[in-house]
């Protein structure tokens, strides 16, 4: 079935008609001009046709009859050219080329009158001879005819029929068996030539046609890859849009947040009233509950608008399972709860920040819903995979549920919506960060009997690690008595708050809005710090690595460092790994910072 361009569009019928219509005119044009295009054919076998029947006929029909048709033969085919050459000035368009075709309709109806009168004039009766001749010079017009102007149908006709029709009807008229016999197969050719020009016609059309639709495709497929092209361009716009939103949103929101929990810990650290302690320690836990819920809201933002994209490394699991072994053993500790996290040499391959994200919120739900019994965290091969799964021995979950769990803002067991509880936005970044890797996440439940988390990622080829340092979750704190920190960070409220808390830990700080002034401080107390504490994106584009690397190029190359950042990017975290240094995310939690700060300050330096 053919389909024009107009109706491939799903376009309204009456924008289709109006296309068919504009198609039908340039395929009209395009057989007007093709038929001028053959007029220096035509008019060459016509007048050659024309001498060769005068010679023929010179001595058997009067000259003043010759003389009067060849006058009239050649002054139309003198107006023939003059058309031709006016047509191919003119290259008129499709519209104009309407005038032209009702000129060569004119022209081929006067080409077989002209004709037609010869069949009349140079009939010589009991003259098979001449008859013979009169009858193959006018078959030669309408088979010179055929392939030249059948393309054009209206000029076509007339001039075949014109042209035989006197001749056969004065022979058939004639009563002569020679002659009647000499009109049927005359008669015959008519029929064939009307009916192969016919063929010949809609053939040619339809190939035009399919011409002038496949450009009408080419040409709405390049508009459509024009608008496409801009649609993607307006959809990267966006995406660059979308992205410093987030980029603003997840640095400046993080910045207060950050100076407020560092002001409320310094707070706490100074205070023995029990009530005003009760007080400040809610005003710690609502900051940990607010950074939660502003974390989830903006990694489902993110990932939503498809900011959020999966960076694929090849690295060892230990260091994520270490890490969530570090940071969520004291918490699951402060309910009563033993956390399990079963080390694994295996490497894998997968998207180091999102992947840590997943365990992350799989291990922070176990804790949130299990009130006795214990979390266990464990890798197993399974081929070319590894099967990570989290255990744990809480409430369980009901069948009915375990579709809705990964819904935004659904939450078994807390109706009472409770901000201690989170969002209930937990899960529902687990399964959209699990679809991004291409995983498939699996719940195995009882009520009251616990439940089992799973994902499989791909192993990768890698060395075997050393054996993992001890891990500090659990044991005291170092005192910070004699200890300095240098503390840069662009934020001056956030310098202030590090000042109170570092030295209501008992250290002494040396702070700094740019890093320049460090040096100077340092000489004029006369010691090298201990750490420097550094934000990773300051003010007009400069980077606290720079800071760092100057501090230690100058001081002591061994210095150890913890990098914060509000914006984490996908391979910043490899950098700082890199480099031997730590990255804390902004909002940073007293807690989280003191225990990095004594894993940095036991580690051996070799100086």
């Amino acid at each position: 079935m053919k389909i024009s361009a107009a109706a491939a569009t799903g376009a309204p019928p009456a924008a289709i008609a109006h296309g068919d219509a504009s198609l039908e005119r340039k395929v009209r044009a395009e057989q007007i001009r093709t038929v001028y295009l053959h007029s220096p054919t035509t008019t060459t076998g016509s007048l050659v046709a024309g001498a060769f029947l005068i010679w023929v006929l010179w001595d058997r029909v009067p000259a003043a009859v010759i003389a009067a048709w060849a006058a009239a033969l050649f002054i139309h085919q003198s107006v023939r050219i003059y058309h031709y050459r006016a047509y191919l000035r003119t290259s008129p368009d499709p519209d104009a080329s309407e005038h032209w075709g009702r000129v060569y309709i004119l022209a081929a109806t006067i080409a077989g009158c002209i004709w037609g009168t010869s069949g009349l004039l140079f009939y010589v009766p009991d003259s098979p001879l001449q008859q013979t001749y009169l009858a193959l010079i006018l078959f030669g017009i309408v088979a010179l005819a055929i392939p030249s102007i059948s393309i054009f149908a209206p000029a076509f006709y007339p001039l075949v029929v014109l042209t035989l029709t006197p001749f056969l009807v004065r022979a058939a008229a004639s009563g002569n068996r020679h002659e009647i016999a000499l009109a049927i197969p005359l008669a015959i050719t008519l029929g064939i030539a009307i009916m192969f020009g016919r063929n010949i016609n809609l053939l040619v059309h339809e190939s035009i046609r399919r011409q002038f639709e496949n450009v009408e495709l080419i040409d709405l497929l390049a508009r459509q890859k024009q608008i496409a092209e801009q649609a993607r361009a307006e959809a990267e716009a966006a995406n660059r849009s979308k992205t410093k939103f987030f980029a603003a949103a997840g640095h400046d929101l993080r910045q207060p947040l950050h100076a407020l929990g560092l002001f409320a810990a310094a707070l706490a650290e100074r205070l023995r009233d029990p009530q005003v302690l009760d007080l400040v320690s809610s005003i710690n836990a609502s900051v940990e509950a607010l950074e939660g819920l502003f974390n989830e809201l903006l990694d489902i933002a993110k990932i939503d608008a498809g900011v959020m994209q999966a960076n694929y490394s090849e690295f060892p699991l230990r260091r994520i399972l270490d890490r969530i072994r570090l940071d969520y053993e004291p918490v699951a500790a402060e309910k009563g709860l033993q956390l399990r996290v079963r080390p694994s040499l295996v490497f894998v391959r997968s998207d180091p920040l999102l992947l840590e994200r997943i365990l992350r919120n799989l291990v922070s739900n176990a804790i949130r819903y299990t009130t006795r019994g214990r979390v266990l965290v464990a890798a197993r091969r399974r081929g070319g995979h590894v099967s990570l799964e989290v255990w744990d021995t809480g409430i369980g979950i009901a069948e009915s549920e375990r579709e809705q769990i990964f819904a935004e803002f659904y939450q078994a067991a807390n109706p009472e919506r409770s901000s201690r509880k989170g969002l209930g936005l937990g899960l529902a970044i687990v399964r959209r960060l699990c679809e991004m890797l291409g995983y498939r996440i699996q719940v195995v439940s009882r009520v009251g009997r616990g439940s089992v988390f799973r994902f499989e990622t791909p192993t990768a080829p890698g060395r075997p690690l050393p054996p993992s340092p001890t891990l500090l979750a659990g044991r005291p704190t170092m005192g910070l008595g004699g200890r300095l920190f240098v503390v840069v960070d662009d934020e001056s409220a956030i310098v202030a708050g590090m000042r109170v808390l570092l030295s209501g830990w008992g250290a002494e700080v040396v702070g700094s809005s740019t890093g320049d002034d460090v040096l100077g401080q340092l000489e004029a107390i006369g010691r090298l710090p201990d750490l420097i504490i550094v934000d990773y994106r300051l003010a007009d584009g400069r980077l606290g690595t720079d800071v760092i690397d100057r501090l230690r190029d100058v001081l002591d190359p061994e210095i150890p460092a913890i990098i914060a950042t509000g914006l984490p990017t996908p391979d910043l975290a490899d950098q700082v790994r890199a480099r031997g240094d730590d990255l804390l995310l902004k909002p940073i939690l007293p807690s989280d910072l003191r225990a990095l700060i004594d894993t940095k300050l036991r580690r051996p330096v070799v100086r």
